[in-house]
């Protein structure tokens, strides 16, 4: 099978997921990458395709807040509970909309620190 043509009219950028914290302990999502012009998040419920909806990025990303809406969402996988229930993880895209300039800003600001920790993860590796 061949492998199908990427879509995205800009790269985007994985954001690292770190298991502590005391700004990551209430996520009701997670943001798992990151672009000029939008994110892909994880969630356990539901979410409407055209919903606004705003992702809050962490003080370590500047902490800003960024309006978009939902353009899909799909399930992504389920796991079984210890009482016996299925929980569904989700997966949507988000993509941006209305930012002001100064959200502009912090969201390039935030997408470059991404970009020198992954040069630097990957400059550490050789």
């Amino acid at each position: 099978m061949g492998e199908m043509a990427d879509r995205r009219r800009v790269a985007r950028l994985t954001v690292p997921r770190h298991p502590s914290g005391p700004d990551l302990e209430l996520r009701l999502v997670e943001v798992l990458d990151l672009s000029p012009l939008g994110a892909r998040i994880e969630h356990r419920e539901s979410l409407r395709e055209g919903s606004v909806c705003y992702v809050d990025l962490p003080p370590a990303l500047g902490r800003v807040r960024l309006t978009g809406r939902i353009v899909w969402t799909g399930v992504r996988g389920a796991e079984q509970t210890l009482e016996g229930d299925r929980v569904l993880h989700y997966q949507s895209g988000i993509e941006f909309t209305g930012l002001t300039p100064e959200q502009q800003a912090a969201l390039t600001a935030a997408l470059e620190m991404l970009t020198a920790a992954r040069v630097g993860v990957s400059e550490s590796g050789r």
